[in-house]
């Protein structure tokens, strides 16, 4: 630790730090149009979780055409252009200031991450980072946070997972991180249902309470938070 503040904390991508859930749905909606699978808005809304393999699952989706349609996914993603959402850079430089280490864990691949890391100007921000094509297991099971923190050489008590899916709280947990959920793509009222304890509007209002207060507002488990919703 650093006073108060966590000795790293380690962020998910998509819905994140960066606003690609509109993109995410786009690819989904085209390559499963090539298997004749129909995914709504409407679903899409409801359902997304990082757990790519549980949506084709309900969606019907023949397990032996699984890695192939992930591939095709991958493939669609490549092509897109996020952008990050607001105060998010600004937030990993404050924290980077700060002293506190930064890392990445992400379901989305190296392929799809690295390219717009380096367009958004965030390469070499993030200590470590590992991706979905750099673990057997994806979320919700921590290997990818377990060995993002082994890299780090910390134990999972002294760092913090920002997500903002239940996916992610379920990860944070299982790996014995601490865990802030944004709620950038998950409304509060689910959140709250899964298990978190606040919600914060995005990365940037969390990490000006947490620095402003030196730690003490921090993640759930520990001392701090906004109100739910706030």
């Amino acid at each position: 630790m650093h006073g108060n503040l966590p000795a790293a904390v380690l962020f998910d991508w998509d819905g994140t730090i960066v606003d690609t859930l509109p993109l995410i749905y786009r690819a989904n909606v085209i390559v499963l149009g090539e298997l004749g699978i129909t995914m709504t808005r409407a679903w899409f809304q409801e359902r997304y979780t990082p757990d790519w393999r549980r949506s084709y699952r309900e969606l019907g989706v023949p397990e032996p055409l699984w890695g192939r349609t992930s591939e095709r996914w991958a493939e669609e993603m490549g092509r897109m252009r996020p952008r990050a959402l607001p105060h998010a850079r600004g937030a990993l430089q404050r924290l980077r200031r700060h002293g506190v280490r930064l890392g990445l864990v992400t379901a989305s691949t190296r392929g799809v991450v690295e390219p717009n890391l380096e367009r958004l100007k965030l390469s070499g921000v993030f200590e470590t980072a590992w991706y979905a094509d750099d673990v057997a297991n994806g979320k919700p099971h921590p290997e990818a946070l377990l060995r993002a923190l082994d890299e780090m050489g910390l134990a999972a008590g002294d760092a913090i997972y920002l997500g903002d899916t239940p996916a992610d709280l379920e990860m944070a947990r299982a790996a014995g991180a601490g865990f802030v959920a944004v709620g950038t793509t998950t409304s509060v009222s689910a959140f709250l249902a899964a298990g978190a304890d606040r919600v914060w509007p995005g990365v940037g209002a969390w990490a000006e309470a947490l620095l402003r207060s030196g730690g003490a507002e921090g993640a759930e488990g520990r001392a701090g938070g906004a109100p739910s919703g706030a």
